[in-house]
Order: structure tokens, then C-alpha cells, then sequence
């Protein structure tokens, strides 16, 4: 493509200015050309168009405030001679010419489409060609950093586009950016020029794979890149650290890249299918990482682990590398033909990257891993009156970012494993390979999957299929001992009659059925009072030794994880008293070893302190709940003898503190780090002890402010700090004018922070002078839909609601929706999930143990 038509274009787009406008007043607009991209617009382009490829070449202006302008030259083949739908959210106003096979194009802009006049389409190839003012919404415009980030249908706000996973396209990119920034892309570099003139450079990319839209991408700024090659191939890390121990951290990410490399080549018996793998690290970013064929965007927060790093955070970092390394085959190669089926590229990713981890983590329980990860966070989706299957209806890609979610990340590969297990471990190899292997470079459903399965297994696995994966909910399941027999009872708490099929396990301790003691089976495990007394009992009398005996099931790991799982669910449920179970906790955390299974314990710990004894203490017979917490914790950091344990404690510690003498040392502590000799902490573990400490005395905002932001060596984090620092003001009107500032698209651009400051506005701490915000928070929410990424709805929610434990917040929620009838489906479900401990701890704030309510039937 050539650049001088970025100017010289001009003259034709004056020439011919008012022909369009009269001639594309006779094009027709098809009756599926609604707003966004409907599944009924993507069927009849799917059934006519072909053999697409995109030139794109964009003109990034170093000064933020300008716009990119883009130029467009679009081939495809067309069985048909019809009307050409092109999806681009811009506006007329941002199109500035269009010729079609070389001529003016007739074409209307409608409904955030350019529709093309049949007219002048031919049978066979076509060539569009666009001028346009590219959209900022996607394109995470800072001082000196740009990034696209266009899943699931945003390439459509950059470029006009056949917007659609399933019409994979190839991409050839151009750019102009300033000299001196750096630019990564899905391409190969082939040509770099400078253009002295406007102090710029000129780069070209290589022609890409066959990929959907939400594939595209390049980034550009300052950066710095680290290159590596092994096994025959190079992959390039650019990021933007200053500090030389996170930066060291690369030799670590690189290994575990190729090791996933590796693995999946071996599993699949497929070899790398795209051109490069380059991954670019970046602050702020509003996912954990994001899988561009050859420009992979991941955050900072996860790759630069902080000092002294958990098990978990190291595992979340190989994991996350693994789940982004899988994606290249399923996602990326392999790509579903609709997003009510996004869900299939995630499952594969999180299934296998537990499985790509495992040999790098020997030391790991990884059966244990897999329950921690996974059960908990589906079920607090699951649970609740905003439950949704696993696939979702999705009639237009406008709706598709509402998809995502607990459900298809955490449940999915829970009932992956269960479907691996059923038709074996050899036979699903062979499947999956098969599958590959069908639909390279192409599309496919999770039904082409199971067909393929069902031949290796003689059950109906479509059937099986079905209650897992279309039908929301999970079963409620109770167990009793009758005789020499076990009786199982699992019914559908939704009144739909339904069955889920699976194994389920169990031991009997001392005339106590304990359910699910292998944490493979998934529901609600309904205890009964007695069956809850005993297993709070060996929690609290738990005491781990080489040298103590006890032949009880909780002193195996993967069975103290499940039945804890299942005790704080059976308190979650109104089944179990909170202060009984912080009482048993508060005993037996001092003496758990698995730190996975502590970090699990103290999650707990500190959510039901927060949710029950903090804000409705006065109304239980708590026995000095708090004190005792605060001292177990204090005990645990000062005196524990592993590093990740006095950690551990020390985080919940600073997170739930709330006594003068908590908060006194909280302060010395981070006014003195160094006589702190319990932990080490580092400069993020420092930002967040600012944080808390911050929102306990309010009185040293000036000098949290003055001497924190000099710990902070990198801009970026100093920003973020700076960002989210007023949210902690003591001052109602500084965070009343914060809160107002959120309610603006131009102040929520980098989304994590965002949600930290709302979040902080209300804290549970804070929870009378922040009940103002709910109301106005969710009447945002449809914008925050339509102007945020995928994650940012439920990020905000959450960030919204999970401070609030009052009855006053539950009647704000219940109003929101009672006057609210016709809210979309889709969005209420989010609102449900992230509300749904509002109702649950109305109703337990008069605990009478044993007395299930069925919140999905009485909310749905």
C-alpha cells in the first residue's frame, strides 16, 4: 500500500462528496443490518464471502489528543452479487471516501454499517478501498503507549470490518509512529524506514495467518525488547519495567513460554501454526493477557511477581502463560464459529494450562490446584440468582463481552476434566486431534467436538453434554447412611427436574458421612448439623506433624480442601453459623502447611469476618470474634517459620484490621518497613499496606502521599498510585468528587485502576457514607457495557457492592431491579451474581442452622 494516499486523497474525497451522498440514498439496507453485528448478518456473510484480506496502514500522531487516520484496502470473493454489510461503529462522519473495484463507492452508513451497493459488487474478487478516522475506543491511548485490545467485537471501532470470528482473514500492517517508539504486531517486521520530515518511521508486518478480527493487533511506544531463541525459534518480550529484579524476572517467563511451547506441540502433534510469538508486557492492562498470534498482551501485575512471591502467584504466572500458549491452538487455529461458544477456546486454555504446569511445579499437589483454582469461583457464580450455562444464547456480538465470566472460565474446565475422564485420557488425545486437524485455520463447535468424542465412548455424551453445558445452576446433593448402604439425593434447586451425571465419592468417620472427599464432584453438598459439628471440630483440633497420627480424612490435603469448600458453601447456604465457623478457623490456620490450602482458609476467614461478625456483630454472640482474629493473624506473621505464611497471615491481617492497637502497628510498619523483620516488603506490597493503612487513619493522607510515591521507582506504577489515591481521602467531599469523576468515560481508561478506586469508595469500612453511590453506580451500568472491555461490567459491579453487607444496600439493589423490568438479560444476570451476598446475609443475620432457603428460586 502506498502512504502518499493519506494526503492526496483528499481531492477525490471533495470531487466526489456529494455523489455518494446522492447515489448511496438508492442502496438498500438489508433488514439484518441492525445495530451491531447480528447473528443473522453473520450467517449471510459467512454463506457468501470468502477469500478475505485486509491491508491496513494506520498514522499514529505522537500527541494523544490527535486523531489516528487509517487507510483500508479490503479484498474478498463473493458467490452472490448482493448488497456488502461492512461493521464499523465510528460514525458517517469518520468515513472519509470509498471506492468499490475502482470507482466511487455507492454505499449508506446505517446502524454502524457501511453497506455497499450490489450494484457495483462482482461475482468472484472484490476491492474496497477506505479512507477513515479510526476509532479510539480500543485502541488504550496513553502519553507514550497504544494498544489494540479488540475481542470480542471491537476491530469494528478501529476499522470497518467484517466483524465476525468465523470469516478468518489475513492482515498485512502498515504504520507511521514517532521516532523512537517501538511496534509489535502479528506480522514479522519486513521493513523499517525513517521519514525524517514529520521525525517518524514507517514499519511494515508481514502477512498474517487466516484469523478472526478479534485476532488483530500491534502496539506501539516506549518499550524495551528482550529476545531469546531456543528450540529453533525466537520469541521477544517488550515491556516497560524499570526495576533490574523484575526485569531479571524474563529469564523465568521465557522458560516457561517455551516449556508451553513444547507441550502443546507434543499433545496436539501440531507444530506452532503462526509466523512468531512475541508477547508484550503491560501496566495497567484490563486482563490477565490476551492471546494476539504473535503479540500476546499480558499484565504486569501477574508476570513481575512482587518479593518473596507466593506458590500461588508463581503458579498464576505459569498458568497464565500456559493458558495464553493453548489459545494459539484453540482460539487462535481453531476458532468457535460464534461467541455463544467463546466459552470452547476458554475451557481448552484453562484445562491445559493446569495440566502444561504441572511438571514445572513438581512440589504441587495438582489435583488439589485444580479443585483451589476452579470449584470455589464457579460456584460464586453458580450459586447465585444470576447463574447462567455455561453457553449462552447470543443473538447480536454486541451483547458478547456479557458472555465472559466465572462460569465459562471456572466451571467449563471443571466438566473438561469430567468428560476426560469419561472417555479416557488416550481417547481424548486422538480426539482432539482429529479435531485440529478438520478444522485448521477454520471454525467449529463444541457439537463437531463431541461428535468426534462420541465414537470413543458408548454413553450419550450428548445428553451428558447438555445439562452441563446449556443449563444453568448446579445440583444440591445430600447423602445418608441407611443401613450398610449409602443414599445419595441430588435435585435440581431450580424445580427443572434435572440430572447431573457424575461420580461421586465419600468416606464414613466415625458414623459421619463426609461427602465428596476427593473434590471432584461439583454442587452443593448439603451437610446436616451434627455431620457440620464434627468436621468444624477436627478443623479446629487439626495439628500438623510427621510425628502426630490421626487416621482422619482432613489430614489428607485434597480432602481438608474439599470439605472446606464445602463448610464455608454450607454457611453460605444458611446451614452453618459463621461465628461456629470463624471459631473453628481461627484454631486451625496456625497449623495449616499447604499454603494453597491456607490461602484458602484465610479467604475465608476474612470474608466472613467482613460479612457477618464486622457489620452485624451487635446481633451475634460473637465472644470477642475480632480480637481473636487479629491476634491469631498477629501470632501467625510474627511467628510462623515459612516466609509465605507469615505473608499470607500479614496480608489478611492489614486487609480485616480494625483495632486501635491492628492499626497503631499497621502504621509503624509501613512508616518503617525496615524494623519490620516478619516480612519483607517490597514496593507493591508497601502500595498496598499505604492503602490499608490509609483507610484506617484518613488524618496522614499528606504524608502517605509525600512518602510513598518516592518508594515508587516506575512512572507507570507512580500514576497508578496518584490515580487511585484520592479514593482514600477522609474527606466525604474529595470522594464524592471522585466518585463523580468515575460516572466519565474519558476518567475510566485504565480499568484496574478504575475498579481500585471504586472499590475503595466502598470499602466495607465505609459502607454508611457510600450507600449514595449504589444508585447512580448501577444506573451507569449500560454505558459501562458499551464503553468498557469485556471484564469491566462484573469489574465494576464488584468494585461497587462486594464493601456492602447492609439491608439498606440490599433494598437499593432490590429497588434498582423492581424498577427496572425490562433491564437486558444478560446484564441483570451480572448485577444478580455480584448482589448476591447482599440477600444471603439478610437472611442469615438470623442464623437457624439446618434451614435451607432456595435463593435461585425465590430471585430468578
Amino acid at each position: 500500500m502506498n502512504r502518499w494516499r493519506l494526503t492526496n486523497l483528499c481531492v477525490f474525497t471533495l470531487f466526489y462528496c456529494a455523489f455518494f451522498f446522492i447515489a448511496g440514498c438508492s442502496v438498500k439496507v438489508p433488514k439484518e443490518a441492525v445495530v451491531g453485528v447480528s447473528e443473522e448478518l453473520a450467517e449471510m456473510r459467512t454463506v457468501n464471502i470468502s477469500n478475505v484480506r485486509y491491508n491496513l496502514l494506520f498514522e499514529i500522531p505522537k500527541e494523544r489528543a490527535n486523531n489516528v487516520e487509517g487507510i483500508l484496502s479490503l479484498t474478498f470473493d463473493v458467490k452472490k452479487r448482493t448488497h456488502i454489510v461492512l461493521d464499523f461503529k465510528q460514525g458517517d462522519s469518520s468515513v472519509i471516501s470509498v471506492t468499490v473495484n475502482g470507482k466511487p463507492g455507492k454505499y449508506v452508513f446505517e446502524n454502524e454499517h457501511i453497506i455497499l451497493s450490489s450494484r457495483q459488487i462482482l461475482k468472484g474478487e472484490n476491492q474496497v478501498n477506505i479512507k477513515f478516522h479510526a476509532g479510539d475506543q480500543s485502541l488504550n491511548r496513553r502519553e507514550d503507549l497504544l494498544y489494540t485490545l479488540l475481542v470480542p467485537d471491537r476491530a469494528r471501532t478501529l476499522f470497518p470490518c467484517f466483524d465476525q470470528p468465523d470469516i478468518k482473514s489475513k492482515y498485512s500492517l502498515s504504520l507511521e509512529i514517532p521516532a523512537g517508539w517501538e511496534a509489535v504486531a502479528n506480522g514479522q517486521t519486513v521493513q523499517r524506514d525513517t521519514i525524517k520530515q514529520n521525525d517518524s518511521q514507517y514499519i511494515v508486518f508481514s502477512e498474517t495467518e487466516p484469523i478472526p478480527t478479534y485476532l488483530f493487533s500491534f502496539v506501539v511506544g516506549k518499550m524495551n525488547k528482550i529476545t531469546k531463541a531456543q528450540d529453533g525459534r525466537k520469541v521477544s518480550i517488550y515491556h516497560r519495567e524499570s526495576a533490574k529484579d523484575k526485569i531479571a524476572q524474563c529469564d523465568e517467563i521465557f522458560s516457561q513460554i517455551f516449556s508451553a511451547l513444547r507441550w502443546m506441540e507434543d499433545y496436539t502433534n501440531v507444530k506452532y501454526p503462526f509466523t512468531k510469538y512475541d508477547i508484550i508486557i503491560i501496566p495497567g492492562f484490563q486482563y490477565g493477557g490476551m492471546e494476539h498470534m504473535g503479540a500476546t498482551l499480558y499484565s504486569d501485575k501477574t508476570m513481575f511477581l512482587s518479593d518473596n512471591p507466593t506458590i500461588a502467584e508463581k503458579l498464576a504466572r505459569a498458568e497464565l502463560v500456559a493458558h495464553e500458549t493453548a489459545h494459539m491452538w484453540f482460539g487462535d487455529y481453531v476458532t468457535m464459529k460464534w461467541f455463544d461458544e467463546v466459552w470452547t477456546k476458554e475451557v481448552f486454555a484453562n484445562w491445559f494450562a493446569k495440566r502444561m504446569v504441572a511438571p514445572l511445579f513438581p512440589e504441587v499437589n495438582h489435583q488439589l490446584n485444580f479443585l483451589n483454582s476452579y470449584f470455589p469461583a464457579a460456584y460464586a457464580e453458580d450459586r447465585t440468582a444470576g447463574a447462567t450455562p455455561v453457553r449462552q444464547e447470543l443473538d447480536n456480538l454486541n451483547n458478547a463481552g456479557l458472555v465472559y465470566g466465572n462460569i465459562i472460565y471456572d466451571k467449563a474446565p471443571i466438566v473438561m476434566d469430567k468428560l476426560v475422564r469419561m472417555v479416557g485420557e488416550d481417547n481424548f488425545k486422538k480426539g482432539i486431534r482429529e479435531y485440529l486437524e478438520n478444522y485448521s485455520y477454520g471454525n467449529a463447535t463444541w457439537n463437531d467436538l463431541i461428535n468426534i468424542l462420541d465414537k470413543f465412548f458408548d454413553k450419550d455424551l450428548k445428553q451428558w453434554s447438555h445439562v452441563w453445558i446449556n443449563e444453568a445452576g448446579m445440583p444440591r446433593i445430600t447423602a445418608t447412611i441407611s443401613g450398610d448402604s449409602t443414599v445419595w439425593k441430588t435435585d435440581d434447586p431450580m424445580g427443572r427436574g434435572l440430572f447431573w451425571e457424575q461420580p461421586l465419592s465419600y468416606k464414613i468417620e466415625n458414623s459421619y458421612l463426609l461427602p465428596n472427599v476427593d473434590g471432584k464432584g461439583y454442587g452443593y453438598f448439603m451437610l446436616d448439623r451434627e455431620t457440620s459439628e464434627y468436621l468444624l471440630g477436627k478443623f479446629a483440633d487439626y495439628r500438623f506433624s510427621n510425628t502426630y497420627k490421626d487416621t482422619s480424612v482432613v489430614y489428607n490435603d485434597l480432602a481438608r480442601c474439599s470439605l472446606l469448600i464445602t463448610l464455608y458453601e454450607n454457611l453460605l447456604h444458611n446451614n452453618l453459623d459463621p461465628v461456629s465457623f470463624c471459631n473453628a478457623l481461627t484454631k486451625y490456620v496456625p497449623y495449616e502447611d499447604n499454603p494453597l490450602i491456607l490461602s484458602r482458609a484465610l479467604s475465608y476467614l476474612s470474608d466472613v469476618f467482613v460479612s457477618y461478625i464486622y457489620e452485624n456483630g451487635s446481633s451475634f454472640n460473637d465472644g470477642g470474634m475480632p480480637a481473636k482474629i487479629e491476634q491469631t493473624l498477629l501470632n501467625m506473621f510474627e511467628n510462623r517459620e515459612r516466609m509465605e505464611d507469615r505473608l499470607l497471615a500479614f496480608r489478611t491481617f492489614y486487609g480485616i484490621c480494625s483495632s486501635r492497637e491492628g492499626v497503631n502497628l499497621l502504621y509503624s510498619i509501613w512508616k518503617d518497613p525496615g524494623s519490620f523483620k516478619a516480612v519483607k516488603l517490597g514496593e507493591r506490597e508497601l502500595t498496598n499496606l499505604s492503602y490499608a493503612v490509609l483507610l484506617r487513619l484518613p488524618e496522614i493522607y499528606n504524608e502517605v502521599k509525600t512518602i510513598q510515591v518516592q518508594r515508587i521507582t516506575n512512572p507507570d506504577r507512580k500514576a497508578e498510585f496518584n490515580y487511585i489515591l484520592p479514593s482514600l481521602s477522609g474527606s466525604k467531599e474529595v470522594r464524592d468528587s471522585v466518585f463523580q469523576s468515575l460516572l466519565l468515560d474519558k476518567n475510566r481508561q485504565v480499568e484496574p485502576w478504575t475498579q481500585m478506586s471504586l472499590g475503595f469508595l466502598n470499602h466495607y469500612s465505609r459502607q454508611e457514607s457510600s450507600l449514595e453511590y449504589i444508585k447512580p453506580g448501577l444506573d451507569i451500568l449500560e454505558e459501562i457495557q458499551r464503553s468498557g472491555d469485556i471484564f469491566f461490567p462484573t469489574g465494576w459491579l464488584r468494585a461497587l457492592l462486594s464493601g456492602h453487607h447492609s439491608e439498606r444496600a440490599a433494598g437499593i439493589v432490590q429497588e434498582f431491579l423492581d424498577t427496572h423490568k425490562n433491564y437486558p438479560p444478560m446484564l441483570k444476570s451480572k448485577i444478580l451474581q455480584q448482589s448476591d451476598h447482599l440477600f444471603r446475609e439478610k437472611r442469615s443475620s438470623t442464623f437457624v442452622g439446618g434451614e435451607e432457603v432456595d435463593h435461585l428460586q425465590n430471585k430468578k
